[in-house]
């Protein structure tokens, strides 16, 4: 018989990705979680969201890379997303 063990992170990971809200990414490291959106429209729902357990630091908008342009003289190719930065309370 063999068990997974997952650490709180891992659980608290697959927690909010079971949220229904939109995301690119969802990060959690110790106390603090990241979350990478798609628009602002959902990093503001997941502001609300964190906002109910964390003390939500900021959104920002950033730029991610969507395509690395290898062997080319392309700039890579990116796109906007926004990342809610929070700490659980």
């Amino acid at each position: 018989m063999t068990t997974t063990t997952q650490t709180i992170q891992q659980r608290m990971r697959a927690k909010l990705e079971q949220a229904g809200l939109p995301f690119k990414a969802v990060e959690v490291y110790g106390r603090q979680i990241v979350v990478t959106a798609w628009s602002h429209k959902s990093a503001l729902q997941w502001n609300e969201l964190l906002g109910m357990f964390c003390t939500v630091r900021r959104i920002v908008k950033t730029a991610d890379e969507a395509k690395e342009n290898k062997g080319t003289v392309l700039l890579t190719t990116m796109i906007p997303v926004w990342r809610v930065f929070a700490a659980i309370k």
